[in-house]
């Protein structure tokens, strides 16, 4: 008689990460479900001929277009929480015992949420599985405080403090964005080399990102929080409240920018990549269109633009970006300079060769020596 294989250990908290929905006609679908799901706090944030994507926070619905290389009209995907990545591949291993057939083993797919892991697999009966763990919320990092502060309209946001290892108190401090997609941990690099340049620093999750309340309003509100992370960091003893930087990438460098309009007490602001001009974008960049679609008319659009606040920011600017960039062209970055210079700011730009939007270790070598120059010039002692 063969060994019965081993039994994982039962879900303390089970339910859905997700689903994946086959549909005969996906325009008539999209345009339907667009009138409904925003209620719930869905957004659709991709938008093409083989499917749509929704996303509230990390919880997914995906249409996908019926055709020959998908099940019929109906056909479902569903996604359900494990506890951990060990309970993943006990289970998958579970279910090809019993029968069931692999369509993707366990792993990584960062792209989904944070910490996600997950397998596929297709049960004797036709049902497509995927067994998922994510993290629930940010994750320690060793030497690190995991912290929790108020941000705008009572929102809790949560974030990382990282400890300087050189200088002495009071030290110069920098605030570290994310970009869409992604989350405090992982800007956790940059930190612990700001870090061991002797800078504290707070690396922020934006609001609707993991470790903070809210949802993301793609810098609707989410300045006006990183304006009360600043006021949270310059009341630490071991700050220096007048010596206080910003740095953003992508969505974090257009929050960046944006908070720098609203005056906090900063002496300089870095942004990485950043969308500048949402309008200009919309067109630039169709597989955005959708996604802005949904977040906001024109003018909300131009109210999220820092291209439309260059009179407000009143420190210097760094912009730095790849002129192979597919998702937030050059041009974008290039207009901005162009627009703080013409109204007297002083802003410079880095343009990184052959750099697309995810920068290659070379990439952030080269942009990391341009960024900490431009650190060291305007935080130091005075």
């Amino acid at each position: 008689m063969a060994e019965a294989p081993p039994q994982p250990a039962r879900h303390a908290c089970s339910g859905y990460a997700g689903l994946a929905v086959v549909v005969p006609d996906l325009a008539a679908s999209v345009a339907f479900h667009c009138r409904w799901l925003p209620l719930l706090g869905f957004r659709r944030i991709g938008n093409d001929a083989d499917g749509a994507l929704f996303m509230r926070r990390y919880d997914h619905l995906m249409l996908r277009q019926a055709g020959d290389e998908r099940p019929p009209t109906g056909g479902i995907t569903i996604a359900l929480h494990a506890d951990s990545r060990t309970q993943v591949d006990a289970i998958h291993a579970q279910l090809l015992a019993l029968g069931a057939e692999s369509l993707s083993p366990p792993q990584e797919q960062a792209y989904f949420a944070p910490g996600y892991y997950a397998c596929g697999v297709r049960t004797p009966d036709g049902l497509r599985f995927d067994i998922v763990h994510r993290w629930p919320d940010l994750p320690e990092i060793a030497g690190t405080e995991l912290v929790r502060l108020p941000g705008a309209d009572g929102m809790t946001l949560g974030g990382y403090l990282f400890k300087p290892e050189a200088g002495q108190p009071p030290y110069p401090a920098l605030v570290l964005l994310h970009g869409f997609g992604r989350d405090a941990w992982t800007e956790r690099h940059l930190a612990e080399l700001a870090a061991a340049s002797g800078y504290k620093v707070l690396v922020l999750a934006l609001r609707g990102w993991l470790g903070s309340d809210g949802d993301s309003d793609q810098g609707l509100r989410q300045p006006d929080d990183v304006v009360a992370a600043i006021d949270w960091l310059r009341r630490l003893p071991s700050v220096d409240p007048s010596r206080i930087g910003l740095i953003g990438s992508s969505m974090g460098g257009q929050v960046a920018l944006l908070t720098a309009a609203r005056h906090p007490p900063i002496r300089c602001v870095a942004a990485l990549f950043p969308p500048t001009d949402l309008e200009h974008w919309y067109t630039a960049n169709p597989h955005m269109q959708p996604y802005l679609d949904d977040l906001a008319d024109a003018e909300g659009l131009q109210l999220r633009s820092p291209i439309h606040h260059v009179g407000d920011i009143d420190v210097p600017v760094l912009l730095l970006h790849g002129d192979a960039d597919e998702n937030v062209p050059l041009e974008q970055s290039l207009r901005m300079t162009e627009m703080l210079r013409e109204a007297g700011k002083e802003a410079d730009l880095l343009i990184v060769s052959g750099a697309s939007h995810f920068f290659s270790v070379r990439e952030n070598a080269i942009a990391r020596q341009r960024l900490f120059a431009f650190l060291r010039q305007h935080l130091s002692r005075r």
